[in-house]
């Protein structure tokens, strides 16, 4: 068990991670769903009480599921430009929060390598022109490429608001909806449980709820779903909000064994709802001989970015 009340990652070590990632969609008269695959090879570097060196490598990204050919073609654009960040060498606090890109060289060559690919196709496709608009705007200025690093699936996933934080306490912290269209306040509490395991390994069971800090009212609604005025009735609308992360930690290494997080908005429950679910697993955790349960699971029903992930 933790022999304080905050986790961290206290020693190196090396594993690779498949994440999936299941989107739901459904903003009244347009229905997006998809399925998709990601693996990466994370390394711990060096690990001190308060910063993380560590390299991030993302080895494959696949759409296995689409039902709409604008979800492949995005997905297609973002495994391009996403080649940029494929490989990171990164300085992060106790918590998971990118401190410094320490191969940023890295990245510019890989951004002006493939601007000079896509300023090919530009002409007449003002989307991908656009694309290239922003991330230039990005790779000019230090500050945002760590703001974009800091979006990574993989490091939300793993850190959430669980490593180097008082799990003992309530917690509130600033976001935005799951649709990522107005600004929320959120409250979290923790839940800390060992892991029942026949090898006595000291695994524990971290689980997060998250749910809006204040009532939901008709300013937030305007503010949220005013794009859909005209499509559907916003005095109708009965938004209900809540995310419930999982994990499973070895509490003595800091090593993430796997997680999984649900994140769901729903304003109406047939025209216009957010669904994601996340899953995170090791390749040491699957292919471990002997793999524990639980002691008590909380399952809950399953928010494009969170921010304060």
């Amino acid at each position: 068990m933790l022999d304080d009340s905050k986790i961290r990652v206290k020693s190196p070590f090396n594993d690779q991670y498949t994440i999936i990632i299941e989107s739901e969609v459904k903003g009244v008269d347009v229905h997006i769903h998809s399925k998709v695959q990601l693996r990466y090879d994370f390394s711990v570097l060096q690990a001190s009480s308060d910063q993380l060196e560590v390299r991030l490598i993302q080895l494959d990204n696949v759409v296995l599921e689409a039902n709409s050919p604008l979800v492949t073609e995005v997905a297609q654009v973002s495994q391009i430009f996403g080649r940029m960040y494929s490989e990171l060498h990164l300085l992060l606090s106790a918590g998971g929060e990118v401190l410094e890109v320490l191969n940023i060289g890295l990245l510019l060559s890989k951004w002006k390598q493939t601007k000079a690919e896509m300023e090919k196709y530009i002409f007449g496709n003002d989307a991908l022109k656009d694309a290239i608009i922003l991330n230039d705007e990005i790779f000019n200025n230090p500050e945002k490429i760590k703001i974009a690093v800091q979006v990574n699936e993989f490091l939300r996933l793993y850190f959430g608001q669980v490593f180097n934080r008082d799990t003992l306490m309530k917690a509130t912290v600033k976001g935005t909806n799951i649709f990522n269209t107005t600004s929320l306040d959120w409250t979290l509490e923790t839940k800390i449980t060992p892991v029942a395991t026949g090898s006595g390994d000291g695994l524990v069971q971290v689980d997060t709820i998250v749910l809006p800090a204040n009532a939901i009212n008709k300013d937030f609604i305007k503010s949220a779903y005013g794009q859909f005025e005209g499509k559907i009735e916003l005095s109708n609308l009965k938004p209900e909000l809540n995310q419930h992360e999982q994990r499973v930690i070895d509490p003595v290494t800091g090593r993430l064994q796997e997680a999984s997080v649900s994140k769901t908005e729903v304003a109406d429950e047939t025209r216009l709802y957010n669904k994601l679910a996340y899953t995170l697993n090791s390749d040491h955790r699957v292919n471990a001989s002997d793999v524990p349960q639980p002691v008590s699971t909380e399952t809950e029903s399953s928010k494009s970015k969170f921010s304060f992930f």
